[in-house]
């Protein structure tokens, strides 16, 4: 399914939309090696466009820029619970390489990319040379927040 090969919520690389494009965020994304990028709108659970380095790579216009205007506002979304072949049929139909994956409530539960299913058909990793992690899975685990989880919390 696609939340098998996902990259988790916890450790999208995001831009808000009201962010200034300049050189400090330039080389934030930068050093992510992402090609891709949600832009949100408050939270990760209002993905509101996509943004891509080669459009900012390409501005003319020397003038001061936000996300919310360079980037591209079709998003597509997909189940977390859909099959991997669903995925591949979506992407090759909306010529589209990233998929905003969400929960049942319709919540971001991650991202998935052309790579990420195609790699599972392969059975394994395509590693480039910008990849800095060979499973973002682990380092979602490491970085994890421990979200919800006060100290007198009971789980039932």
């Amino acid at each position: 399914t696609v939340s098998e090969v996902m990259t988790p919520r916890s450790v999208i690389n995001y831009v808000n939309k009201n962010d200034v494009i300049g050189p400090l965020m330039l080389n934030e994304l930068h050093i992510t090696g992402h090609s891709r990028f949600p832009v949100i709108e408050n939270d990760l659970d209002h993905v509101v466009g996509l943004l891509y380095t080669k459009d900012l790579v390409t501005l003319s216009d020397k003038q001061s820029k936000t996300a919310g205007e360079v980037m591209d506002s079709r998003v597509y979304y997909i189940n977390a619970d859909q099959t991997l072949n669903h995925a591949l049929t979506a992407f090759l139909k909306a010529r589209h390489h990233m998929f905003i994956v969400v929960n049942e409530y319709r919540e971001t539960a991650g991202v998935v990319t052309l790579e990420d299913v195609v790699e599972a058909f392969l059975g394994y990793k395509i590693i480039d040379e910008f990849d800095q992690h060979d499973d973002l899975r682990v380092v979602a685990e490491r970085k994890a927040n421990k979200n919800n989880n006060p100290p007198d919390a009971i789980n039932v």
